[in-house]
């Protein structure tokens, strides 16, 4: 798992210097954000651990982002968390323009191999709301149609986050956590 930060000349700089290719080649939208392409970078670091700038810069994220509701902020927190003990999955800061730190509202969840389809999940610590990559045909697959931590999104029919899973309880958390799982294994196997 790795933590990607920084300005973007910085990051520009890195992977000019490492030899990275920039931004993913299947430049993805996020579900919620419209037009607005995404940028995902390599950190310098291909470590699982996160080094304590990173945790530092993560947790301001979080807790900067999440509001007053502790519940939230708590759950966001633990499930990124969980998701730096495994090591093939990337979590990566949302880019904008727009803000005050050159930062979006959202994280993105990510394969740590070739990025042929960008995210495979987002997580915005504003509202506690995870959006996955995966379909209602996936859902069924899992066994979890009719769980009522799913959302399941009006989307147009190319758009492939179909799926919502608020981080609202434990239960929604270990849902949260099976989504991203299953997300990660078909875009793995495509």
């Amino acid at each position: 798992m790795r933590i990607v930060e920084g300005s973007p000349e910085e990051i520009v700089e890195y992977e000019r210097l490492a030899g990275g290719r920039g931004a993913s080649e299947n430049n993805t939208t996020s579900p919620d954000e419209g037009t607005e392409p995404l940028r995902e970078t390599a950190a310098p670091d291909g470590s699982a651990s996160l080094a304590p700038e990173d945790h530092v810069a993560l947790m301001k994220f979080i807790y900067g982002r999440a509001g007053k509701n502790d519940v939230r902020t708590y759950l966001t927190e633990r499930f990124v968390m969980r998701l730096l003990d495994e090591e093939d999955i990337v979590v990566a800061f949302g880019r904008s323009s727009k803000t005050f730190d050159g930062l979006a509202d959202y994280l993105m969840i990510r394969d740590d191999g070739p990025q042929r389809y960008g995210a495979v999940a987002y997580l915005r610590p504003s509202n506690g709301g995870m959006t996955v990559r995966l379909t209602p045909e996936d859902i069924e697959h899992l066994g979890e149609k009719d769980n009522p931590c799913l959302q399941y999104r009006s989307v147009a029919p190319t758009d492939p986050y179909k799926i919502n899973c608020p981080l609202a309880d434990d239960n929604a958390f270990n849902l949260a956590l099976t989504l991203v799982r299953a997300a990660l294994e078909n875009v793995r196997s495509e």
